[in-house]
């Protein structure tokens, strides 16, 4: 299964479920006018320049128009993240009670919180249903104990969207 956490900047003092069902529902129709947008509009090559300081060793990939994908360095973790014009989405692989699982996510969670330092993002967890900012930053065994708690019930009973 292929995990993804996305992160945004709110425009607002935080993100909110409404801005969340918003940005999914209309995130991909540009010609909503600016002030419609729940979160700041951002320059994904300028936003892979700072995770490119941060960890010199992602590799760089040209995504569609100006996005881009930083790959972790280790193939095999399979940690791929996404900047876009409104955030950053991370992919990467998840396996239920698996420390490489909690590796990977450890891995991610080194990004998020750098970039909730650094440029006031929230994330949003699709799977779990869960927003967090760095001011509720949850502890890395948590998270993964919600995953492994929730996920694996998602898997069993065939639901695609998990």
């Amino acid at each position: 299964m292929i995990y993804e956490i996305h992160l945004f900047v709110p425009k607002r003092e935080k993100l909110t479920p409404t801005a969340v069902r918003w940005l999914f529902e209309n995130g991909t129709d540009p010609t909503h006018p600016e002030p419609f947008w729940p979160v700041y509009k951002l320059r994904p090559k300028a936003l892979a320049r700072l995770l490119l300081r941060f960890d010199p060793q992602l590799i760089p990939i040209q995504g569609v128009g100006n996005d881009v994908e930083l790959h972790y360095p280790d193939q095999r973790l399979g940690i791929i993240l996404y900047t876009h014009d409104r955030g950053v989405i991370f992919f990467f692989p998840y396996m239920s009670y698996s420390q490489y699982s909690r590796i990977v996510l450890g891995i991610c969670y080194t990004y998020i919180h750098y970039l909730e330092k650094m440029l006031g993002m929230w994330a949003y967890d699709p799977q779990l249903e869960v927003i967090t900012s760095e001011s509720e930053y949850r502890s890395l065994e948590v998270v993964a104990l919600m995953m492994d708690r929730i996920l694996p019930q998602h898997l069993s009973s065939g639901d695609e969207s998990a």
